[in-house]
């Protein structure tokens, strides 16, 4: 009886949220899903970067529909980053937690994933016409079409003229089948090597391209140069680095590159303008982690896991609305569309329904903090064989293996490093594109600036078990608040709130959570 009730509550929820939408039920929306690749939150016009013609398209995208300032991932690691946005698990969830042999086997010890689901195999086996271009999906992804995302369909992910055409070639068939679609489209830009920097050799071009004939620009590269080119001087450096020449020049190139991507973004619209079938067409973006800094890309600060989010639905989402306060989380996105498109709801979701926020807001949206976690990067296969069960001193074992939880709520960002004793040290490969710099820094500056680098070189190798920080006041995370007593409430409150994601979720690291609130 209880599971007959939960359907006929389910049912009316949906048919409720699609009438304030304003959508026949009978009519369902296609959907065009589009990712960058490492871009930092903001890093675009529309989220107040100041760059001029850095991001036009994606600026006037925002301003065509909604913008979600406070939008979040469930990991700063590609792959399973885009697990959780097609799941809409987190990873513990899912096990896919890095890249290599995923699930591992020690996750596999405490766990299964049977019944996880992805939101393309729901929209195929519901009549949609189904397609993908660009970086990789998930294992439980099934399309129409054979994914297109081999380095030479799309210029490495970088080049905006093959992704307008394989959009065009796509939209033709939907029309012409008369189905409704869901196109996923992801490009590699801004992910380094970035436009015109010197690791963007023709060495690593070739040896990305492999044999195959390709016809390359004037440039010599298989993909176009940004259209805009942006002067180090332009580009502010961001804390805790100096304002370095080095480091100045190489984000002028990660800038360059954030312009390339919009350029996809923009021909990727126009083709779905010239189809005739943008009006019905829900169109998201977002990206997958943040950049390649310290602090950053596998790093749970904001500047990790933030990413603006932007819909635009023109038969039923006003253009030129702006929400800088509702939390989303990227497992919402696939709840979402199963909703939208008048799916059941996917099985064992982490996630829920953002609907309510495409509408004035009749329905009120629940979500008020955002979950993220990092385990590892790479499972190799003799790493695997190595640890077939799961226990609570992994890190001292598979140096990869970093675990860290974070709560963000757009005000704070709570932070539990789990493998932070002091001793214990990230790998040499988790550190930032300019880490460098700040260990020359330490060792060349005055005393008093020597310690600063120093101090700031050691944090972010070592870490500290508890971080906790007022992005109000200190929006780079640079002054650490988890030890001072007039914020011991607010600690408590976020140690509670941790407990009961980890609870609910099954994480692998909930019983070394609750020893170090014991701790405490």
């Amino acid at each position: 009886m209880k599971v007959f009730q939960y359907l006929i509550l389910s049912s009316s929820l949906w048919f409720y949220s699609l009438s304030l939408l304003g959508v026949p039920t009978s009519e369902k929306p296609n959907i065009l899903l589009i990712t960058a690749d490492d871009l930092g939150w903001n890093s675009l016009g529309c989220m107040g970067n100041k760059l001029k013609g850095l991001s036009p398209n994606l600026d006037r995208l925002a301003s065509e529909g909604l913008l979600i300032k406070q939008g979040y991932v469930a990991t700063p690691i590609c792959g399973p980053s885009r697990q959780a946005l097609y799941t809409g698990q987190f990873p513990q969830s899912n096990g896919f937690m890095g890249h290599g042999i995923q699930p591992p086997k020690w996750w596999k010890s405490t766990r299964t994933n049977a019944g996880t689901e992805s939101i393309t195999s729901q929209l195929l086996d519901h009549g949609y016409l189904s397609g993908m271009i660009g970086k990789h999906g998930s294992q439980w992804c099934r399309f129409s079409l054979p994914p297109h995302g081999e380095n030479e369909q799309t210029g490495m992910g970088r080049n905006p003229e093959k992704y307008f055409a394989f959009t065009r070639k796509f939209l033709a068939l939907a029309k012409e089948e008369k189905k409704p679609f869901f196109l996923a489209a992801n490009a590699h830009d801004p992910h380094r090597y970035w436009a015109r920097h010197p690791d963007e050799t023709s060495h690593w071009i070739n040896q990305m391209m492999g044999d195959g004939k390709w016809k390359p620009f004037p440039n010599g590269k298989p993909y176009p140069d940004p259209k805009s080119r942006f002067t180090p001087e332009q580009c502010p450096v961001p804390s805790p680095y100096p304002s370095e020449s080095k480091i100045q020049e190489t984000i002028a190139t990660y800038y360059d590159s954030v312009n390339r991507m919009d350029q996809v973004v923009g021909e990727i619209i126009q083709a779905l303008q010239e189809s005739g079938l943008a009006d019905n067409t829900l169109v998201i973006f977002l990206s997958d982690h943040g950049m390649a800094w310290d602090l950053s890309k596998w790093s749970l600060y904001p500047s990790g896991v933030r990413t603006p989010i932007i819909i635009r639905w023109p038969a039923k989402v006003k253009s030129g609305q702006i929400d800088s306060q509702s939390v989303v989380s990227v497992v919402d996105i696939a709840p979402t569309i199963a909703e939208l498109c008048g799916l059941p709801p996917l099985k064992k979701t982490d996630g829920q329904s953002f609907s309510a926020l495409l509408t004035d807001r009749p329905l009120k949206w629940q979500r008020t903090t955002a979950f993220s976690c990092f385990n590892y990067m790479n499972n190799h296969a003799e790493v695997d064989d190595s640890m077939p069960f799961f226990h609570s001193d992994l890190s001292k074992q598979f140096d990869q293996y970093r675990p860290s939880r974070a709560l963000n709520t757009g005000m704070f960002c709570y932070i539990w490093n789990g493998w932070a004793d002091g001793n214990t040290s990230l790998p040499k490969t988790m550190l930032g594109e300019f880490h460098w710099i700040l260990t020359k820094r330490a060792k060349a500056s005055p005393d008093s600036v020597m310690a600063d680098y120093l101090e700031t070189k050691n944090f972010i190798e070592y870490r500290t078990p508890e971080e906790l920080y007022d992005l109000s006041t200190d929006p780079g995370c640079q002054i650490n608040l988890a030890d001072q007593n007039k914020f011991n409430d607010t600690v408590k409150k976020f140690r509670n709130r941790m407990k009961k994601v980890l609870q609910k979720t099954q994480d692998h690291e909930l019983d070394n959570f609750l020893s170090f609130m014991s701790n405490q």
